[in-house]
């Protein structure tokens, strides 16, 4: 976790695994995409929208991520990485489904990463199209 991207990224699994609203409103851009699939729209709830998300596609699991490429251009990165869903009652790596979730991150005007886009499909959204 050397970049500030991949602690943003671990943050943000946090945050959708407590349900932390404070966390997500501070962790995701104000016009923050989430892709659901096979739909994408713009959510103003972030917290609403992931918590759906969570209900409908991940609802005994929790997430947590692993080997990443960050690919920053000025304020924007775009973020490649694998995304762990582990079942509540074995939280490891060891025999889980992984997605390779794609994000792209914007930095603040104070400097901070916050995700503008969340992916967690991956390239396996043009199947869906």
């Amino acid at each position: 976790m050397n970049h500030p991207i991949s602690q943003q990224l671990h943050a943000l699994h946090q945050a959708v695994n407590s349900n932390d609203a404070a966390a997500l409103q501070q962790l995701y851009k104000d016009d923050a995409v989430l892709v659901d699939k096979p739909f994408i729209s713009e959510h103003r709830d972030i917290h609403g929208a992931l918590h759906e998300f969570k209900s409908r596609y991940m609802p005994e699991h929790v997430v947590s991520h692993g080997d990443e490429v960050v690919i920053e251009a000025g304020d924007t990165a775009l973020v490649i990485s694998k995304l762990y869903l582990n079942s509540k009652q074995a939280i490891d790596k060891m025999g889980c489904d992984y997605k390779k979730a794609i994000y792209v991150f914007r930095k603040s005007e104070g400097g901070e990463w916050q995700c503008a886009i969340d992916n967690f499909f991956g390239v396996d959204l043009i199947d869906y199209v």
